[in-house]
């Protein structure tokens, strides 16, 4: 398991990475995008209930072009909307300066009903209009803060000090803060009249009436188009269509508070950590994922519901805390397999270690088993009649040996003791025919490792009379796994099945026998059964019940 100074060293780095980002602005331009993408993902094809358009296409170009139109048009056409009954006439064209004709449009526009849209001040900070004086508190400032991409997403109440055209038109709080259009529609779900339709009185009243009409440009020639949440570019009218909903909708959209934002950078950091704690790298990193998941359908659910959370920060968090605690994770999974490796190395074939150390077999568990116990017989004698050398040599030749038999058929040697060595067959990786192997590997010891041993002895001077071995053999429930401290790992294998193999070894020295299997054993063998012979009964040291034993 990881250690908690260390988790959280990451947690704090995820922490301060993004806070430190998002509180200096660096990731408000990301944000505002994927707030525009949640806007996609909810839809745009919600109609607007209380606002039409009244568009200023290319058609109308070719009747009445060429722009600028005679003021004389503009002022039938809010005569025509006035007649059939709207509500707001919210008429987003620029009346800078005098005509010919702006009698007929003073006269038709100075009205409560409608609302002029300008974006031009003059330098004491008057809208630049015609006929100031009668149509001065009857516009509205028609402009949007530009954002990110030159995108047009918020506004206020006020804007240069004049009342915004969607709010002076929706008749909102004109002291309202900077807030979001909440878009809900384009295209076809803004309902739309042409121009020309209106002006020559072809439309029906029932389109208008009770609800706010915005007339704009959207002409190609005319450009009144920019970028937006919902579209690449949009018609200025659909974007004040929009806009005048939000307010009569009171403002749908909410941004979260700072504070929810720092809330979520620090959970975000937390959540693939804490699963680090594991020590496995597979949680973190599930976490991290799963953790994104929750925040990206969790941010989108509260769009939905009308709050706007932060995204790019948290997920930052999210990012950089995992990235760390998979690191951290892998660092000391590393480190784990490696000691593993070194625990086991000394003890089990190459491909078993391989095998333990991808499958992570290291911690102890209950498992079947066969326990061979082999013991050099007579060695202590010659041990007193060789130097410190010699002994060495004789006693590391000898358990080469004896690893060999075991390893070549996928044992795993559990210790030596002096001149004893026992190895489990079945564990760390659990083997079926456990019991055939560790007979095979007694009888190899036997009938080819101790011989060629003898010859060495012998060729080496070391001893003229052949030394001979005990083996024990027992089948059963051990403990098995890594056993030690966090500095030194030993792999062990106990429990009765262990003892009773190291009593059965010892019965050499009163049967004329070198191999001694129990019955647990001997039953599991079949045809390789061949060759042991019953001796019955045998009273063992420690245990009240007698063990049925065969010998070879």
């Amino acid at each position: 398991m990881l250690g908690g100074r260390l988790i959280r060293a990451v947690i704090a780095a995820a922490v301060a990475a993004a806070l430190g980002l998002a509180l200096s602005g660096a990731l408000d331009g990301l944000d505002e995008r994927l707030v525009d993408t949640r806007f996609q993902i909810r839809g745009t094809d919600e109609p607007l209930a209380d606002v039409v358009v009244v568009a200023i296409d290319d058609d109308a170009i070719a009747k009445h072009g060429p722009w600028p139109f005679d003021r004389r048009l503009h002022a039938r056409v809010i005569e025509r909307l006035r007649a059939a009954g709207a509500k707001t006439i919210a008429y987003d064209v620029q009346f800078a300066g005098p005509s010919a004709h702006d009698r007929e449009l003073i006269a038709a526009a100075d009205r409560p009903d409608v609302v002029l849209g300008v974006l031009n001040l003059n330098e004491d900070g008057s809208p630049t209009i015609v006929a100031p004086r009668r149509l001065g508190d009857r516009v509205g400032f028609a402009g949007f803060p530009s954002e990110d991409g030159g995108s047009w997403r918020r506004f206020r109440g006020r804007e240069q000090g004049i009342e915004h055209f969607a709010v002076r038109a929706a008749g909102g709080d004109p002291d309202a803060p900077l807030r979001r259009i909440d878009y809900t529609a384009k295209g076809d779900a803004i309902a739309t009249l042409r121009f020309a339709d209106v002006l020559e009185g072809r439309f029906a009243p029932d389109d208008v009436r009770d609800r706010i009409v915005v007339v704009g440009a959207t002409a190609d020639v005319l450009g009144d188009r920019h970028p937006t949440p919902v579209d690449a570019v949009m018609d200025g009218p659909d974007i004040h269509a929009n806009a005048i909903q939000t307010v009569l909708d009171g403002y749908p959209l909410r941004d979260a508070s700072g504070l929810v934002g720092v809330l979520m950078i620090l959970v975000a950091a937390a959540i693939a950590p804490a699963a680090a704690l594991t020590g496995r790298i597979v949680p973190p990193l599930a976490a991290g994922v799963g953790g994104a998941a929750v925040l990206l359908v969790g941010a989108q659910l509260a769009f939905d519901a009308g709050t706007v959370v932060p995204i790019a920060g948290p997920m930052l968090s999210l990012i950089v805390g995992t990235l760390g605690a998979v690191a951290l994770t892998y660092a000391t999974e590393v480190r784990a397999r490696r000691r593993v490796r070194l625990a086991f190395e000394r003890f089990v074939p190459p491909a078993v270690i391989d095998e333990v150390v991808k499958r992570d077999e290291m911690a102890p568990k209950r498992v079947q088993a066969t326990m061979l116990f082999c013991d050099l017989r007579g060695f202590t004698t010659l041990g007193e009649q060789l130097d410190a050398e010699q002994v060495i040599a004789a006693l590391n030749r000898y358990l080469e040996m004896v690893s060999g038999a075991v390893f070549d058929h996928g044992g795993t040697v559990v210790s030596y003791q002096g001149d004893g060595v026992l190895a489990v067959f079945g564990a760390p990786l659990d083997q079926p025919d456990h019991a055939r192997r560790a007979v095979a590997a007694g009888r190899q010891i036997l009938e080819e490792g101790l011989p060629a041993y003898n010859r060495w002895l012998a060729g080496s001077g070391l001893a003229t009379q052949p030394l001979s071995a005990g083996i024990g053999i027992n089948s059963g429930p051990v403990m098995a796994g890594s056993v030690g401290s966090s500095k030194r790992l030993e792999y062990a294998a106990v429990g009765d099945t262990t003892n009773v193999a190291a009593r059965l070894q010892a019965l050499g020295r009163d049967h004329d026998a070198r191999m001694f299997v129990s019955s647990t054993t001997y039953e599991q063998l079949g045809p390789d059964a061949n060759g042991l012979r019953e001796l019955g009964p045998v009273e063992l040291k420690g245990r009240h019940e007698p063990v049925t034993v065969y010998a070879q």
